[in-house]
C-alpha cells in the first residue's frame, strides 16, 4: 500500500531514536535519525497517489535496518538499577506491524495457504475492503502505530503501574482494530442476505 512502510517505518524508528537516547547511545541515534531522514525523503513521493515505490526489496531492508537498529539499541542499564519494562519498548512500539504479521498469517494458516505467498489479506487490504480510501487507511495506520508508539517512549519515565497502563494501552488499540475488522464480517454478512 502507497505510503504504508515507510510511514510506519518513520514512527517506528523515530520511537527507536528515543530509546537509544535514553540510554546514550550515539551512533544507535545517529543511524536512526539518518534512516528517519531518508524514509521522509522516500515518503514524499510514496505517499498516495505514490509516484515512486520502494518494492519487496526496498520495504525488507527497511524491515532489516529496524530490526538491527532494535537489536543494537540498549533498553535496560544494570548498573543504573533502573526499571527492567523498557525492555519491552520494541514490543509496544512494534504492536501494529506484529498484529498485521501475526493476523495475516493466523488467517493464510487457517485456509490452508502457505504464510509466504503474499495475498491482499493484510491490515491494509482489509482496512480498504471496508471502504477506507487510500489516504484514510495510511493515516489509519500512522495513528494506530503513533498510539502503541508514544506510550512505548514513556516506559522510561514509569513506574510498574504506569507500564503497566501503558501495555493496556497498547491493548485496547489492538483490540480495537479487531473491533473495527470484525464489522467487516457483519458487513459482509449483512449483503449477503
Amino acid at each position: 500500500m502507497d505510503g504504508a512502510a515507510a510511514g510506519i517505518a518513520v514512527i517506528t524508528t523515530t520511537i527507536l531514536f528515543t530509546a537509544a537516547y535514553f540510554s546514550g547511545q550515539v551512533f544507535v541515534g545517529a543511524l536512526a535519525l539518518l534512516l528517519v531522514g531518508t524514509l521522509l525523503g522516500f515518503l514524499v513521493f510514496n505517499f498516495p497517489p505514490a509516484r515512486i515505490f520502494a518494492g519487496d526489496a526496498g520495504s525488507f531492508l527497511v524491515g532489516f535496518l529496524i530490526a538491527a537498529l532494535t537489536l543494537k539499541t540498549t533498553y535496560y542499564q544494570q548498573t543504573q538499577s533502573g526499571p527492567w519494562y523498557p525492555v519491552l519498548m520494541p514490543l509496544i512500539c512494534l504492536a501494529v506491524p506484529l498484529y498485521d504479521f501475526t493476523s495475516v498469517t493466523i488467517l493464510r494458516l487457517s485456509q490452508g495457504k502457505s504464510p509466504f505467498v503474499g495475498d491482499t489479506q493484510h491490515f491494509s487490504h482489509r482496512l480498504k475492503k471496508h471502504g477506507l480510501t487510500d489516504t484514510q487507511t495510511v493515516l489509519t495506520l500512522y495513528l494506530a502505530t503513533l498510539c502503541t508508539g508514544l506510550g512505548a517512549t514513556f516506559l522510561y519515565q514509569v513506574n510498574l503501574p504506569g507500564a503497566i497502563l501503558i501495555f493496556i494501552q497498547t491493548i485496547m488499540v489492538l483490540a480495537i482494530i479487531a473491533v473495527f475488522e470484525s464489522t467487516v464480517k457483519n458487513d459482509k454478512y449483512k449483503n449477503q442476505l
